[in-house]
């Protein structure tokens, strides 16, 4: 099978970036500024409170019977929470709604069981390379604080990562961010794979907006709508959300900050180790990629290709061009958005750069470490055939995944004594090269139009859900996770906190929380500046601190490196 082009590729290439929101009035240029500057570039800052009648929202006094607009739910009082699960936003996407834009879900009149949890969508497990999930699984869950306040709250949207093929909704429970936040917030599933991000234009021709597929980008504007209207009956606020997510989730967020289709739907962003560039697949990735797989379907020659292909089972569509299971090394399709100048803009870095998104206050960070994690799954992901990286063959594996002009010099930037050992240092090279400088640009690239908060974990050691033998995984790409949700999530696995490790988790809940109120994560405390020409970013590590010059070396030299992440040397 051919080699094909990532799509990281094409939201690496445009490194100039832009990512940035939606409702908000004229922006602030961000710098490390004063009290008052900072409250002008929170832009509105905290709303006004807003009065929340329980006994109106609740059915019959019970705090755990809501009704919503499309119909009353029951859901339940668990570990200090109320947690309301698996409801729909839209209707199931099977049958003729596969690969269509989410269409309203049917009304209810009698109360909805909302105490179990949603179905993934379709989806194949990393490592061990299972398939799992549902085509029917447009659905969100809820999480709110047991105690219900008598004025609407924050609402916080997480989107989850996963290389836009894999997780769900249900990965990161975020108890720990209710309970101390007193926030709600709202988990989602998208569609994924070929399911989500085909780009037939076929679908362009049948779409009444012209839309070259996107049908996950579409998914989630879907269910910030149904936030923007049914929120408030969990006593959320439907005029302050912030969209948060991590990896694919935070690239999401730059997407969001992009599209104008999500304009006016949340008015801060959060985006944790997303890459965020150009925030949609160039159609000469895209849409040769899905002519493959229309091919590989069967479905090539037929009259009605898109009838051909809504036909197919669902396994055999999952299966017909495989995501990698690695994330970073193994040659594969890349399911992600496609720039259609619709849903997503094809010239998004320029418009940034210009200030034309949507303008709310983002904070944006990386971990130390991203790649690490990538080199483990790819020696320990069933079938693969990537071996750990030995001292002896460290310089010709750089050499082969970098290219003969870049890979010596990255021997150089990444010599074997700085890490602890060979496939640490390969790790943390791609790691820079394909996420943590591309994050970091993308987020100061919004900068002098927008206030930018960023940050740095370097908390280490975390656990993972599976053994990764004979690697240090370090501070690795989401490990900042558990602190966010305040306990453990879907890839951390059983974790208990050191006191100190509790600390930081509060440190970091109330961050997250601050900026969600009001647009700017300092207080209480914690000094958080507004980033600025010298790049001021904090380190969440124990304890917490302010330093400058955010991974200034390492980025430095990637973009004089001037690599292109399509001629990586995947296997």
């Amino acid at each position: 099978m051919r080699p094909r082009l990532p799509a990281l590729v094409a939201f690496v290439a445009l490194i100039a970036v832009a990512c940035s929101s939606s409702a908000s009035p004229t922006a602030t240029p961000g710098s490390e500024a004063s009290t008052d500057s900072r409250q002008a570039a929170a832009l509105q800052g905290e709303p006004p409170a807003r009065p929340y009648d329980a006994n109106a929202a609740f059915v019959g006094g019970d705090p755990t019977v809501v009704a919503t607009p499309a119909g009353p739910v029951h859901g339940v009082v668990a570990a200090g929470t109320r947690r309301f699960l698996a409801l729909p936003y839209a209707a199931a996407p099977t049958g003729d709604n596969r690969w269509r834009a989410p269409q309203p879900a049917t009304p209810w009149t009698t109360v909805r069981d909302a105490t179990v949890a949603p179905p993934s969508c379709t989806q194949v497990l990393p490592v061990v390379n299972l398939q799992t999930g549902q085509e029917d699984c447009l659905y969100l869950n809820v999480d709110a604080p047991a105690q219900p306040s008598d004025h609407l709250v924050p609402v916080m949207v997480w989107i989850h990562g996963g290389a836009f093929i894999v997780g769900s909704a249900n990965d990161d429970v975020p108890t720990g961010l209710v309970e101390r936040g007193g926030v709600i917030v709202v988990s989602i599933n998208y569609r994924l794979g070929p399911f989500g991000f085909l780009a037939h234009p076929a679908l362009q021709a049948e779409d009444p907006t012209g839309s070259l597929g996107n049908m996950g980008v579409l998914d989630q504007v879907a269910a910030l709508q149904w936030v923007h209207d049914s929120v408030a009956a969990f006593g959320g606020d439907p005029g302050n959300v912030t969209v948060f997510g991590e990896s694919a989730g935070g690239m999401s967020v730059c997407a969001h900050l992009q599209s104008p289709r999500s304009a006016g739907l949340f008015q801060r962003a959060i985006i944790q180790s997303g890459p965020c560039v150009q925030a949609g697949l160039d159609r000469s990735v895209a849409v040769p990629q899905s002519a493959e797989l229309t091919t590989v379907l069967g479905c090539d020659t037929a009259a009605d290709q898109l009838e051909c292909l809504r036909g197919r089972d669902a396994g055999a569509v999952l299966d017909a061009l495989p995501g990698d299971p690695t994330f970073l090394f193994q040659k594969a399709a890349y399911w992600f958005p496609t720039a259609d100048d619709v849903v997503l803009p094809s010239d998004g870095a320029a418009r940034v750069a210009a200030g034309d998104f949507n303008q709310v206050p983002v904070m944006a960070g990386v971990t130390r470490d991203e790649g690490r994690l990538f080199m483990g799954m790819a020696a320990h992901t069933i079938g693969s055939q990537i071996a750990p990286v030995t001292t002896a063959d460290y310089e010709q594996r750089v050499v082969a995944y970098f290219g003969e002009t870049v890979g010596p010099r990255v021997v150089e930037q990444y010599p074997l004594a700085d890490y602890p050992g060979a496939s640490e240092a390969l790790g943390q090279a791609a790691g820079d090269a394909l996420l943590a400088c591309p994050a970091v640009d993308g987020a100061l690239a919004m900068s002098p139009t927008v206030p930018v908060y960023l940050y740095q974990f370097e908390h280490a050691p975390n656990p993972f859900i599976l053994p990764m033998t004979g690697i240090d995984l370090g501070a690795f790409h989401a490990a900042e996770l558990p602190y966010v949700f305040g306990g453990q999530v879907q890839s951390s696995g059983p974790i208990t906190f050191t006191p100190d490790e509790q600390m930081l988790s509060d440190t970091v809940i109330d961050a997250w929380v601050r900026f969600a109120r009001t647009g700017d994560p300092a207080g209480d405390g914690q000094d958080w500046p507004v980033t600025g020409p010298s790049h001021q970013y904090l380190i969440l590590d124990t304890p917490a601190r302010v330093s400058d010059g955010l991974r200034s070396d390492s980025c430095g030299f990637w973009a004089a490196a001037n690599w292109n992440p399509a001629d990586a040397g995947r296997q």
